[in-house]
Formats: structure tokens, C-alpha cells, sequence
């Protein structure tokens, strides 16, 4: 998904620079601008002023009668509260955007759907988004990994860890050879999750530090707290002091980035493994 904003950008960016080209009219000029620039945010990770341009955006776009900019906003918006750790606003800007008909833009309304419906334990209800997403992800569907991925949360959610695996691991084999360091490091975390749900805590281990790895050379503070966060748990049992260490580390880099919801849990864990030992 981050690619998908990267393109995004690099399309406005692109148009900005071509030549020759009618001029844009100044409330267009002003919405794409504000959209750039929100996406510029979102590849720096500065999600919360991300999610003010795009918002912003929208409500540009609104106001020229453009139904499409309204809802291409609506998704990075969403997108961006996601990451914030926003589920509940995440969902209502979904359930309140219309596809317009577009099968690839309901695509990706269904499957940011089912990540909001997972972020807030709503297992039933993101069964329901990912199959519609399914639905619409046939052939040689560019989608196919993360939804993957989403599958893999899903299993998870249910305490499936085995089928999770399974479907963790088809992303990561759909992955191969792609330049998509973002989801590679997406599909080794989620490696790790189902490995420990399953009790192989060294596997789970191993896979954790690979997804590690590639969100600290990627520079993503949500998906590196995360990192820290799972690693900590997996450490819990039999090396509670490594796990504190871990917790520190999710807990530091989560208020240096301002997640709020992720600083939440960190310090929340650091607290109750402290209170253990």
C-alpha cells in the first residue's frame, strides 16, 4: 500500500514536470498540490500531518464537484489512520466512500476494510471484507500478496496459526524477486507471529529480526515498533529481561514518531513484564 502512494506521487510529480500542459485551474492546482504533499508525508512517515493534507485535499476536491479526488483522498486518509493506530475513523472514511463503480479502487476499499476490522477485532466482519476483496483479485491480480497477508492476519485473529503460516509464506514466495521491501518485511513479521503462535518460539525469533531488519533499513518507525513489540512477546517466557529490552526499544521509537495507540500497548507491556519480574 505504501507503493501504491509512491506511485501516486510520482504520477503528480510527473505531471508537475511535464511539459507542455494546460494550466491547471487554481482550486485543481491547490487539491493535487495538497495531495502531493500528503503523500510526500506519508513515504517520510509523518502520518499525522499525511493525513491533515489529504484530508485537506478531500475537502478541495469536494468543493469542485470532484466526486473521483474526493474518494482517491478518502483512501490515503484512511490509510494514513490506519498506521496511526485509528481503526474506528479508518472504517467510517471507508464505509463512507463510494467506488464510483471502479473494480480496482473497490478493491483496495475492501482490503484497507479488513485491516481497520482486524485492528479492531472484528473477525466476523473482516472475513466478509476479504472476500469480496478475493472476488475482485482475479488472474494475475497485482494485489494478490497482500491479500495474502490480510488471510494471514485473519487466520491469526482466529487462532489458526497454521493457516496463517500458509498464507504468510505465499506472500512471501509471490514476493520473490519483486522490489517490495515494505510487504517482504510485512510477510516475515507475520511469519513470526504465526511461528509463535504456534510455539516454535526460535523460528519465530529468527523471523522477527528478518522483518526487523528490513523496516530499520526501510526507516519505518510503525513497522519497527512493531518489530519490538513482537519480538518482546516472544521473548516473554524465557528471557523476560531481553523482552523488557524489547518493549524499551518499541516504546522509545513509538513516542519519537508520535503513535500514540502503539505507545499505548509498549508501555502497557513494559509495565506488566516489570510487575513479572
Amino acid at each position: 500500500m505504501r507503493a501504491e502512494l509512491a506511485l501516486i506521487l510520482a504520477l503528480l510529480l510527473g505531471a508537475c514536470g511535464s511539459t507542455p500542459k494546460p494550466v491547471d485551474p487554481p482550486r485543481l492546482r491547490a487539491a493535487l498540490e495538497a495531495e502531493s504533499d500528503g503523500a510526500r508525508r506519508y513515504e517520510r512517515g509523518d502520518y499525522a500531518v499525511a493525513a491533515r493534507r489529504f484530508a485537506e485535499a478531500a475537502k478541495l476536491h469536494a468543493a469542485i464537484d470532484d466526486a473521483t479526488g474526493v474518494a482517491r483522498n478518502r483512501l490515503h486518509l484512511a490509510r494514513s489512520e490506519l498506521v496511526l493506530g485509528r481503526d474506528e475513523a479508518a472504517l467510517q472514511l471507508l464505509d463512507a466512500t463510494d467506488s464510483g463503480g471502479d473494480a480496482g479502487f473497490a478493491l483496495d476499499a475492501w482490503m484497507l476494510k479488513a485491516q481497520a476490522q482486524l485492528g479492531l477485532g472484528r473477525a466476523d466482519d473482516a472475513r466478509i471484507s476479504l472476500d469480496e476483496a478475493v472476488a475482485l483479485c482475479a488472474g494475475a491480480c497485482p494485489h494478490a500478496a497482500g491479500l495474502h497477508l490480510l488471510r494471514a492476519r485473519h487466520a491469526l485473529a482466529e487462532k489458526r496459526a497454521a493457516d496463517s503460516l500458509a498464507h504468510a509464506g505465499a506472500a512471501l514466495k509471490l514476493l520473490q524477486g519483486k522490489d517490495n521491501a515494505a510487504e517482504t518485511g510485512n510477510a516475515w513479521r507475520l511469519i513470526a507471529a504465526a511461528r509463535h503462535a504456534g510455539g516454535n518460539a526460535t523460528d519465530a525469533l529468527v523471523a522477527a529480526r528478518a522483518a526487523l531488519d528490513i523496516d530499520r533499513r526501510l526507516a519505518l518507525p510503525e513497522k519497527i515498533a512493531r518489530d519490538w513489540l513482537l519480538i518482546g512477546d516472544i521473548l516473554r517466557a524465557k528471557a523476560p529481561a531481553e523482552a523488557a529490552t524489547a518493549y524499551r526499544k518499541a516504546l522509545a521509537v513509538a513516542q519519537a514518531a508520535g503513535l500514540d495507540a502503539i505507545t499505548m500497548i509498549a508501555a502497557q507491556a513494559s509495565q506488566d513484564i516489570g510487575m513479572q519480574k
